[in-house]
């Protein structure tokens, strides 16, 4: 979120903590968005998606070069500290620094262990480098980068396995082109990351892969260690197929554009995706769309962050020391490169929660399917504006104090499809809006239950129609889901607490966000 949100989320949340302890004398504990027009369109048809509040057009987000991994007519440029050489034209050699200057494909292979590797090319002209076994290591700057192009292509060889390495402190910008270079490759053009190797990438005080415009991964392996972000396209970042590995100081794959409607997205549609940031997980200044592929967050401040999410397939399970997902809304700043230092005891923790949020109609978090994990010690699901679910199916395990609810959102959370098991703790739990058309119901239990207490639900056969067992310690639960039907009757069983539930409405307890037990807003 930006330094505004994040500050206003602070006060609000100041002004809730002062209300309690006046009520109750102590704590609370208990858009058009993106339609893309890039080149010309894949071999396969990719589905436009349209939600409630957001319409992206996804047909022509990777083009037919994007996952073309084959290679001919190459230049081989041989790497070799001090004596380098490319049995070929387009190439110029000084000392260790290779620069290609005409539009091709050049396959690149041995080992510079302080060097660098420069595409300078006409700004209409597209150049694939092959990485073969290829080792660049850079002191000064990038290893690789991309001065000018149209769009380079960035393959690895078949069974090779490739290092990109920069030690450089990226205290400069580029004295050449004034480019502020911050990444182990750093490209100022669209770059497209493919191929049947492994690529691994180090950048020890920078970004792993920087692209000033879009960055496109469709397949390969990848090994990403930095200081900073993993993954950054200012754009976009868009991700079709591979293995992706990141460790990162800062935000794992991050999105910057704010100022462009059009752009500033992440789109995953496939791969297998395993990120510990520092920071956030996943970030984009405007919308985050996840359509397929395996998304793991193990380590992260908030684990997936955009002004608009939309889920519609895929598997997730993500780990957040703050919001697992947050509808931030549209920022009018930029994320910037600090690092949330944590907090000390509960008033901290409360303040860096969620909850209380003000009201942003450019906010949004939209779920229609995939399966979804979230292990948050803040907000589980957060949305600024409206959260909307129409299938897939959600578990959370949220908050275990009373700052935060594993549920918030400032307008309505409406459910009409799908399996959400949302628990957490008392104090800022809230149930789905009253408008929803799937039966929720919301229960405050007398006392907190440990990590591992199965929660059952049964109707009044006795046939069980949910069971979940959370893995953190718990006392407040929501569920809904399409069994659940007005009129009936169910038992709800939780250790040794049971909980008899007439469904007379669709929605069974609300939570006011204020406090649990009879403050709750309904049954508890």
């Amino acid at each position: 979120m930006s330094a505004y949100q994040a500050s206003m989320k602070k006060t609000q949340k100041i002004l809730a903590v002062l209300l309690a302890l006046a009520l109750v004398g102590m704590m609370a504990a208990c858009g058009s968005l993106y339609s893309s027009t890039t080149e010309t369109t894949t071999e396969e048809t990719e589905s436009t998606t349209t939600a409630a509040a957001t319409t992206m057009d996804v047909s022509e987000m990777f083009t037919d070069r994007d996952y073309e991994v084959g290679y001919s007519d190459y230049v081989t440029i041989t790497l070799e500290d001090g004596s380098s050489s490319a049995d070929g034209d387009g190439v110029t050699i000084d000392e260790d620094t290779i620069t290609i200057t005409e539009e091709g494909t050049y396959l690149l292979t041995g080992e510079l262990s302080d060097g660098q590797i420069i595409v300078n090319v006409d700004d209409t002209e597209k150049v694939q480098l092959v990485l073969d076994n290829a080792s660049i290591t850079s002191s000064e700057s990038a290893a690789i980068y991309v001065q000018e192009a149209d769009k380079v292509f960035l393959t690895t060889a078949k069974g090779s396995t490739n290092t990109v390495q920069s030690t450089a402190e990226f205290t400069e910008a580029d004295e050449e082109t004034g480019d502020n270079v911050d990444g182990a490759i750093f490209s100022t053009a669209t770059l497209t990351m493919n191929g049947n190797g492994t690529l691994i990438v180090e950048s020890d005080n920078g970004h792993g892969v920087v692209s000033k415009d879009d960055l496109k991964i469709t397949s390969g392996t990848y090994e990403i260690t930095a200081a900073k972000k993993g993954l950054s396209g200012k754009d976009s970042v868009r991700i079709a197929d591979g293995t992706i590995t990141i460790t990162s100081g800062k935000t794992g794959i991050h999105s910057s554009n704010n100022e462009d409607d059009d752009k500033g997205f992440v789109y995953i549609k496939g791969g297998t995706i395993t990120i510990s940031a520092g920071n956030d997980g996943v970030h984009a200044e405007r919308a985050l769309l996840i359509t397929g592929g395996t998304i793991t967050v193990t380590e992260s401040n908030e684990g997936l962050e955009g002004a608009t999410i939309e889920i519609t397939g895929g598997t997730m399970d993500i780990t957040a020391s703050d919001d697992g997902l947050n509808a931030s809304g549209v920022s009018t700043e930029s994320e910037d490169d600090t690092t949330d230092s944590g907090s000390d005891g509960f008033m901290n923790d409360f303040m860096a929660g969620g909850g209380m949020d003000e009201y942003d109609d450019t906010a949004n978090l939209i779920i229609s399917g995939g399966e979804l994990y979230v292990d948050a010690g803040g907000d589980g699901l957060d949305s600024n504006g409206n959260l909307t679910m129409s299938g897939g199916t959600v578990y959370v395990d949220g908050p275990t104090y009373g700052g935060d609810g594993a549920l918030d959102v400032a307008g309505t959370a409406n459910i009409t499809g799908g399996t959400a098991v949302l628990v957490g703790s008392v104090g800022m739990d809230t149930n789905f809006s009253d408008e929803s058309t799937q039966c929720s119901i919301l229960v405050q239990l007398d006392s907190e239950q440990e990590a591992g207490t199965t929660i059952t639900l049964t109707d009044s056969d006795g046939n069980v129609v949910l069971e979940y067992t959370p893995q953190k310690q718990y006392q407040s639960i929501v569920i809904s889901t399409a069994d659940l039907e007005t009129g009936e009757t169910y038992t709800l069983t939780a250790g040794e607490e049971t909980e008899t539930i007439e469904l007379t409405d669709t929605i069974y307890g609300t939570g006011t966000e204020m406090g649990g037990g009879p403050m709750g807003g309904g049954p508890h």
